[in-house]
């Protein structure tokens, strides 16, 4: 279901304001959509239980915490070993995302790692599974921004 169907201007006005700050309390929520305090929780609540809000994360500088290095990795595999490349993704700590695409490659991660040295031992555990290609962020002037038009 399009969420524009079942979502009403508070719901997106409520999911605009938590995009921009998860942390906001149910209160100053309240505030900036017209509602008390309750009602928003409960309006968060239903978001949350239709899987709008599927989460809320710290945004964490990943350098600061050692793992400065990061790459984007697309990988070509035959049908059989998908079900294996994603429990490697699973599995392993370097591995941020996995996307399945269409394409000529059938996934793309983001990779991070602390060194080139174990950057290679993913790529090379990444190897047995299909050809990789990979690309080094140098920088990211837009990781990531929120949905436009949501708080409408």
């Amino acid at each position: 279901m399009e969420a524009k169907r079942f979502l009403d201007a508070v719901d997106r006005r409520l999911v605009g304001a938590l995009q921009r700050d998860a942390r906001i309390s149910f209160a100053e929520l309240g505030r900036l959509v017209g509602l008390s305090p309750p009602a928003t929780a409960e309006r968060v609540r239903r978001l949350e239980e239709q899987g709008v809000l599927r989460g809320y994360h710290a945004e964490v500088d990943r350098a600061r915490l050692g793992w400065g290095l990061s790459a984007f990795v697309r990988l070509r595999c035959a049908n059989d070993a998908l079900a294996r490349v994603v429990a490697f993704a699973q599995e392993r700590p370097e591995v941020l995302e996995c996307h399945r695409v269409a394409g000529e490659e059938a996934f793309v991660l983001l990779i991070a790692a602390p060194s080139v040295a174990d950057l290679d031992a993913v790529l090379i555990r990444l190897a047995e599974l299909g050809s990789t290609a990979s690309s080094l962020i140098l920088s990211s002037p837009v990781a990531s921004k929120p949905i436009e038009g949501v708080d409408a």
